[in-house]
């Protein structure tokens, strides 16, 4: 739990502020009962009227200033718990972007969107109550119960018996809603989890008309959520009329034993006062002791659900060089890959190069393995054995930031983020001018574009699936880099687009590109063809000699030679 507790280091000063103030809030809270046993003893007995105006008016002093410190305890308890939320969510999301393919498998998005959020909410809320209860609640109550001896009185088994029915109730209330904390958290990612789900596939429920199945499955989900929080609430519910039932009880015993105490003049009507008071404060502070337990596992749950993510071991990591030379050459040395919980390799003896102003293709069936290949390239992911080269050196011993600054990744899948047309650029590079900018624009066939702060809504959803993966080519192409990646990225695009994009792509010919499709159109004219089968390199060559040579290449030629000669 180190690392939960690690953002409190800049925090020491809020907290020794805070313990002050509750030592003064104490301090004011247990002297009011004994001015009151002082105003009825003395001032009410003797009828002296002045005694019981300056006695009241140090009341009025110890309660402006008890005041004046809760006020202060609440301010800096928010100071550090809302502080403490923000550098957590910080080290939560800095650590999540170092996660892999790997890390998003074992821990998914919807769960990792609920523990940054309502877990970490919970840590903060339970924050805000250890110190303004959790610290005051024992300091008042031990306080109490050593003012309550203090007065003489033989009405303390009254108090020992409260305390004990107080902490059966608890501990039945604990015994019963504890072990619903962790399946209430467990529920909330799956309804986190089905609602991105129907969110995001919202199109396809909609053509296939499944909106009432979709409906009955987050109703199931949030049926199930409900019946929980209302079993846990129900007996915390139940809990409090009971703890004011044993309290009032209390009352009324101290009264019933005292009275008669009183009438024989073992203790004064004012120590008697006083006396209800403490055992009041001694009462609610096991209350608020309690009430912290009865939720303390829930936040235990969050705290191990937020620390699984701080320390969750990261298997690509960085390397120690930072430089990588001009006009370098990738190598892939007999590589295998193999998915976590996969019983077949994805990839198996993978061996080709990236060699500089010459372009290398990838084409094979859907699911043979070529995207793999290139998520191995900028480490989204590490071979399961081999390796990969760069000038003879293993990726691997190179920093991330200086790997991935040499290469230009295009996703099969154009992302766009929120913004405008000219951050979403910059994504590509930091420093681009609306000169460069406009340039790749223009290598890209965008035409569709009038300003550069033109508006991008979130996941681009204001522009169409061939318009975004033009944009995102753009942004790939908008700073000089050593390697190019195109994974599968033509295929949004007709065949005229994509020529022309191809053609001015020419103008990278110093670098390495390296073009993933399932289109012939897309690689015929590429230095070296990769036939990718099962994971395997079955076959390599240019166009036309593995037209002659290899089957599964001419059985792809073939499916598409009408599209192939309407282009020619």
């Amino acid at each position: 739990m180190k690392k939960l507790i690690a953002p409190m280091k800049n925090k020491i000063g809020y907290i020794f502020a805070i313990f002050l103030l509750l030592l003064v809030q104490v301090y004011c809270d247990l002297t009011l009962p004994q001015y009151t046993a002082d105003i009825v003893n003395i001032g009410i007995q003797n009828t002296d009227f002045n005694f019981i105006i300056s006695v009241g008016e140090m009341m009025l002093l110890m309660v402006a200033i008890s005041a004046f410190a809760t006020v202060g305890v609440s301010y800096f308890s928010s100071r550090v718990s809302s502080g403490y939320a923000k550098d957590l969510r910080k080290l939560v999301y800095s650590k999540v972007l170092k996660f892999s393919n790997h890390e998003l498998n074992k821990i998914s998005r919807s769960s990792l969107i609920t523990r940054s959020t309502n877990d970490i909410n919970q840590l903060q809320g339970v924050l805000g109550m250890i110190f303004t209860t959790l610290l005051f609640a024992p300091m008042l109550g031990i306080g109490s119960i050593v003012k309550a001896f203090e007065l003489g009185t033989d009405l303390s088994w009254i108090i020992a018996v409260t305390f004990v029915a107080v902490t059966i109730l608890l501990v039945i209330v604990m015994v019963k809603v504890l072990p619903y904390f962790r399946i209430t958290q467990e529920i909330i990612d799956k309804i986190n989890k089905i609602s991105r789900e129907i969110l995001i596939g919202i199109p396809v429920i909609k053509a296939f008309v499944r909106q009432d199945y979709e409906r009955k499955k987050f109703n199931a989900a949030n049926k199930e959520l409900y019946d929980v929080n209302i079993y846990v609430f129900r007996i915390i519910l139940i809990m409090l009329p009971l703890m004011t039932l044993i309290m009032n009880l209390m009352v009324v015993l101290i009264l019933y034993f005292g009275a008669y105490d009183a009438i024989r003049g073992s203790i004064l009507t004012g120590d008697i006062i006083a006396f209800i008071q403490y055992a009041t404060q001694i009462v609610t502070s096991f209350l608020m002791i309690g009430a912290f337990f009865i939720i303390l596992p829930r936040i235990l749950v969050s705290g191990r659900r937020v620390n699984e993510v701080l320390t969750t071991e990261l298997t690509i990591t960085d390397g120690e060089l930072t430089e990588i030379n001009e006009n370098s050459t990738i190598e892939f040395k007999n590589v295998y890959y193999q998915y976590p919980g996969s019983e077949k390799e994805t990839l198996k003896d993978i061996n080709f190069s990236l060699t500089p102003g010459k372009t290398t293709a990838i084409i094979g069936g859907t699911g043979s393995g070529k995207s793999t290949i290139l998520n191995l390239i900028p480490r989204l992911q590490d071979p399961t054995s081999g390796e990969i080269l760069i000038d003879g050196k293993n990726i691997k011993s190179f920093k991330l930031k200086t790997l991935r600054d040499k290469i230009s990744f295009t996703p099969q899948k154009a992302i766009l983020f929120q913004g405008t047309v000219k951050t979403n650029m910059q994504t590509g590079k930091n420093d681009a001018t609306d000169e460069e900018i406009n340039n790749a624009l223009k290598l890209a066939q965008v035409d569709f574009v009038e300003d550069l702060d033109e508006e991008v809504s979130q996941g681009g959803s204001n522009f169409s699936g061939g318009q975004k993966q033009r944009l995102s080519i753009a942004r790939s192409i908008i700073g000089y880099h050593e390697f190019y990646l195109f994974d599968d990225c033509f295929s949004a695009l007709d065949m005229n687009t994509e020529r022309k994009i191809k053609d001015n792509l020419k103008s990278l010919k110093e670098s390495s590109v390296l073009i993933v499709s399932q289109r012939i159109s897309t690689i015929m004219d590429a230095d070296e063809i990769l036939v990718i089968d099962n994971g395997e390199i079955v076959d390599r060559g240019t166009h036309k000699s593995l037209t002659e040579s290899c089957e599964i290449y001419r059985e792809i030629v073939n499916t598409q030679i009408d599209s192939m000669e309407a282009l020619l």
